[in-house]
């Protein structure tokens, strides 16, 4: 019998943590609203421990360089590297849409309504994520040599977004059933998720790239293992650069009546 390679092992002893944790924490703290919350600081323990250390973990309010906001977001993955949170005080976190990898809404039990809201949430984010301002390293040459110069530049790829539940109810008792509901819901108009997560069912389904939102691949096992590696996998073509802070300050007045230049 092949022996199963040993990080699979840890990734499927990482989801059963969660899971037993969130047993016992129900059992402790039966009022639904608490749930919640615990099931956040279950799904942020883990990521915390298992993505690369250029990603952070926290939860707030995504703003744009328009001034527009998105509602609370339960988890936040975010560059802490090149860039910081507008303000992280007291548990309430700002976070420009620049430095945004992707968000996650956690759930305790899924129902089509909260996905229904959580599509409606995501189409916000999306739309605050269509233009993102950085000061960007260029290549150019000057004479007979090459140099590089910090530019502008303005990208248009909102942040990934993901549902992750201990639970559903309501999208059928199999894999096949949780996909095709899925699947109805994504072919509304304006929809868009890249991954959703069951832990205790041990599901998975992700978005098709280039593909219709409502083109789905998944598995019925290793749920947060096809999770993780679809997070890591689309960031390797998603560019973050220190933020272009001027982009933000355009409306302040300086001392030559503009906004400030670098």
């Amino acid at each position: 019998m092949k022996k199963p390679a040993q990080h699979l092992t840890y990734m499927k002893a990482l989801q059963l943590i969660a899971d037993q944790s969130r047993q016992q924490m129900a059992a402790l703290m039966p009022h639904m609203g608490e749930r919640g919350r615990i099931a956040e600081e279950i799904i942020k323990s883990i990521l915390t421990r298992t993505l690369p250390k250029r990603f952070s973990v926290g939860s707030g309010v995504i703003v744009s360089a328009t001034g527009d906001c998105s509602p609370q977001i339960d988890i936040v993955i975010y560059d802490n590297f090149h860039n910081a949170p507008l303000l992280s005080e007291f548990g309430a976190c700002v976070y420009p849409v620049e430095i945004v990898y992707a968000t996650i809404e956690v759930k305790s039990v899924l129902t089509k309504q909260e996905f229904r809201k959580c599509l409606s949430d995501i189409r916000k984010i999306r739309t605050l994520g269509n233009r993102r301002h950085y000061i960007a390293p260029e290549i150019t040459r000057r004479d007979r040599n090459l140099v590089i110069t910090n530019t502008r530049r303005v990208l248009t790829v909102p942040p990934r977004n993901y549902v992750i539940a201990f639970s559903q109810t309501g999208f059928g008792k199999t894999y096949a059933a949780f996909k095709r509901n899925l699947t109805k819901c994504l072919e509304e108009p304006e929809t868009f998720i890249h991954g959703v997560c069951v832990l205790r069912d041990d599901w998975f389904a992700g978005r098709v790239a280039y593909e219709p939102a409502s083109k789905l691949y998944g598995s019925e096992k290793d749920g947060l293992l096809n999770f993780y590696v679809s997070l890591l996998k689309g960031q390797q073509n998603y560019n973050i650069f220190p933020i272009d802070l001027d982009a933000y300050l355009a409306d302040l007045p300086n001392d030559e009546g503009g906004a400030p230049t670098t």
